[in-house]
């Protein structure tokens, strides 16, 4: 684990209580050692350049050449006291290398080369003590003008010191003054480049200990750096360039190389002021007016969202850039980008207000749509068990709204002792006034279903309440039905509602029916009840227009064709029933009536909806999709017989274990027996006179055990004849017509309820016995 830092780049040596528990022994240790590896780095560059050069003849001490002049205030004011004394340990093993001076003499040079190194060092760090950015880092021209002017302080002091270390004569001053100038000069055209390759390196400087702020390692120049970067290079190339070209046009060819260099380093000092210090005017203006501006309002951008998130929480509004910051000034047009920016931002904040308002008002409007969504849902039954079990009916029941509340509903109830509601409606328009209507239709549905024995009674009754103050216009179509469980008989009434899909006989078709007016449209209109008789194993699908007029990416719809095909394949396993011919026992008929009942209306919604969200595909969702089904489902048994009155043993034997159990006595079966022998044998004698083909005769049977009912269908395609038409009376045995008035006043006297239709051909009587 790494030392914490106090700094980037600087790590507390003795200081435990900014370290981990454990760690305040081994910080100091890898403090001192990476100390060491900086001197050591450090000693090797500064030994390396300055032995590489006086190993040129031309870079002799006459000549005063010396490039490592400028290693030592980079290092010392970069690395700290590491720089400082490497550098100065290297070059004082030059000097007992090179220079045989006496012991005295080597460490007054060694004294002088530390102050040399580090006085860069310690005056830039007095002088940025109190900087937000106190690094070596020339990101102003003011920097580096310090930077200049430290190079050129440091140079005079340390040959000053020289100078008067050794005693030299005053003859030796051009030689001191020529030092002095290499020292420089290797401090601009090295220097500066050292320094700022250093900053872009993953190094980190080690500053003094009063210095307490983090160090950022920037790899990237702004906009002021590279302004002075790039006119420091400038100038400095240009001092060079003058400075050769008044050699070249001044000097004889008989110069000397070391008069040449001293030359060009007068010359590059007489040119330094006029050069440099225009230069640094120019940047200085540059900067505050200019650069720094910019680089104020790129900071200031970039920090903008986060402090107008927190000062519009806070209820702040001003967010203006720091115009005095750093000394910014801007001007002409960067004064307008600024006047500007501020106006955007006033109107951002403004914007942000007022849709952070519009946000936390929606919020809240998502949460009470959210809460009235669970109103609405559970406004609708779900849970159809206790119906399921007492009355032998199979229900499901779907709804998905298009947003989060809708108009369409359902309702199923219980009508009296033995009767079950089923209601299904769709209120015009989407949204919240639909959904407000939807629960006003409902109830008042409830009420009169459950008040008025007639439906048609119950609509108009309904109908003029919601004619009431509806000023928002709606209306709602619906369909209610009633259904008897103990008889299969099914009262209806309709008000401009899909018509329903009608499972009867094994097959599906939409019931007929008058669809009648929407209710809530006008108060006038009366409603009509219609009715058919459900056997067991029937039912009804009630749906919405939002399942056959849903519309995929194409526009195309649903269509109610499709509806009908969907139903039919998923009533397919069990919808068509078991076929039992003469002699089956009653076990396999038993069977075949599991499998016909395999098929539960759960499945048929499911398969429904999965075929509507397939054909939609990735279009929306534009209208409420509801579903409410219900199948009696008594166990059925069925018969088909050859019309032959031969075949009355197989009826009796089919009939035989239906009529046996808790509550059934032999005389019921009798009867019984009685009632179903006139009834088949009627069918063969008169049902198909001369001619005519003599087709099958089916025969169902279920018993409703919680009813106490025993319910009988026999269906035959022979001529039309309705038996309960027939004004039953004593028969005479000389008339050879059909009269049937001995089987209609045995089925009368037997039997509880009797229903003729006459449906698809076919001849259908309904008969019930109680038993209870």
């Amino acid at each position: 684990m790494e030392p914490v830092k106090l700094q980037d780049g600087a790590t507390p040596a003795n200081d435990p209580r900014d370290l981990p528990a454990g760690e305040g022994a081994a910080a100091p240790r890898r403090s001192w050692r990476r100390r060491l590896g900086m001197f050591a780095a450090c000693f090797v560059v500064y030994l390396a350049v300055l032995e590489g050069f006086l190993a040129v003849p031309q870079f002799n001490d006459i000549v005063q050449i010396r490039p490592a002049s400028a290693l030592g205030p980079v290092l010392g004011l970069f690395f700290g006291l590491p720089g400082v004394f490497g550098c100065a340990t290297a070059n004082l093993v030059s000097d007992i290398l090179h220079e045989g001076a006496t012991p005295f003499m080597l460490a007054g040079y060694f004294m002088i080369q530390i102050m040399y190194n580090g006085l860069p060092r310690w005056v830039w760090y007095l002088v940025n003590a109190r900087s937000p950015r106190p690094y070596p880092r020339f990101d102003s021209a003011s920097k580096t003008a310090l930077y200049m002017a430290l190079v050129l302080v440091d140079s005079v002091c340390v040959n000053l010191a020289v100078y008067l270390f050794v005693g030299a004569p005053p003859e030796s001053g051009p030689s001191f003054a020529a030092r002095g100038l290499n020292n420089v000069w290797m401090l601009l055209y090295i220097g500066l480049p050292l320094l700022y390759a250093l900053e872009r390196s993953p190094l980190m400087p080690n500053p003094p200990r009063w210095i307490h702020i983090p160090y950022r390692n920037i790899k990237k120049a702004n906009l002021t750096q590279r302004f002075v970067i790039w006119f420091v290079i400038a100038s400095a190339l240009l001092m060079l360039l003058v400075s050769v070209l008044v050699i070249a046009f001044a000097s004889g060819d008989e110069e000397s190389f070391q008069t040449v260099v001293h030359t060009m380093f007068h010359e590059a000092a007489i040119l330094m002021v006029p050069i440099f210090l225009p230069m640094f005017v120019f940047l200085h203006i540059l900067e505050r007016r200019f650069t720094r501006p910019i680089e104020v309002l790129a900071l200031d951008q970039r920090t903008f969202i986060e402090r107008m998130e927190s000062d519009v929480e806070q209820g702040r509004r001003d967010m203006r850039i720091a115009v005095d910051e750093r000394g910014t000034k801007p001007r002409y047009e960067i004064a307008e980008l600024y006047e500007s920016t501020n106006k955007m931002r006033r109107d951002m904040v403004g914007f942000i207000e007022r849709l952070y308002n519009v946000t936390a008002e929606r919020q809240r409007t998502a949460t009470e749509l959210d809460v009235a969504k669970q109103i609405q849902m559970s406004a609708v039954p779900h849970d159809f068990d206790s119906l399921t079990e007492r009355f032998a009916l199979d229900i499901a029941g779907f709804m998905r709204p298009a947003r989060e509340v809708g108009g369409d509903f359902y309702d199923v109830f219980e009508v009296g002792e033995r009767g079950v509601a089923f209601v299904i409606g769709d209120v015009s328009g989407k949204g919240v006034p639909a959904a407000l209507f939807m629960m006003r239709a409902q109830s008042l549905l409830r009420q009169y279903l459950l008040e008025t024995d007639d439906l048609g009674t119950a609509f108009t009754l309904a109908n003029r309440q919601l004619c009431e103050r509806n000023d928002a216009m709606l209306f709602v179509t619906a369909f209610a039905c009633v259904v008897d469980t103990e008889t299969g008989e099914v009262r209806y009434a309709n008000a401009g509602h899909n018509p329903p899909v009608l499972k009867q006989n094994g097959k599906l078709s939409y019931l007929a029916c008058r669809p009648g007016l929407v209710l809530g449209a006008m108060d006038v209109v009366k409603y009509r009840e219609g009715s058919f008789m459900c056997s067991p194993g029937d039912g009804l699908f009630l749906y919405t227009d939002g399942v056959s007029e849903a519309a995929n990416a194409a526009e195309e719809l649903y269509g109610e064709e499709r509806l009908l095909e969907t139903l039919a394949r998923t009533d397919a396993p069990g919808g068509e029933g078991a076929t039992v011919g003469a002699g089956v026992q009653a076990p396999d008929v038993a069977a075949a009536a599991g499998a016909a009942a395999a098929s539960s209306t759960q499945t048929a919604v499911k398969s429904l909806v999965a075929s509507v969200d397939a054909f939609a595909g990735e279009a929306p969702q534009a209208d409420d999709i509801t579903m409410l089904a219900f199948r009696w489902n008594l166990p059925v048994q069925r018969l088909t017989l050859p019309a032959d009155d031969a075949e009355l043993d197989s009826l009796f034997a089919f009939l035989e274990p239906i009529c046996e159990g808790e509550g059934r006595t032999p005389k019921m079966m009798a009867q019984m027996m009685l009632v179903c022998e006139e009834v088949f044998v009627n069918i063969c004698h008169y049902g198909f006179p001369d001619g005519q083909p003599r087709l099958p005769v089916d025969i169902e049977a279920a018993v409703d055990e919680r009813a106490g009912c025993l319910h009988l269908v026999f269906s035959d395609q022979g001529i039309a004849y309705d038996p309960l038409s027939h004004n039953a009376k004593k028969v005479d045995p000389a008339d050879e017509q059909r009269k049937g008035g001995l089987g209609i006043l045995l089925m009368r006297k037997y039997m509880d309820d009797l229903r003729y239709t006459r449906a698809d051909g076919r001849n259908i009587l309904r008969m019930t016995k109680r038993f209870v």
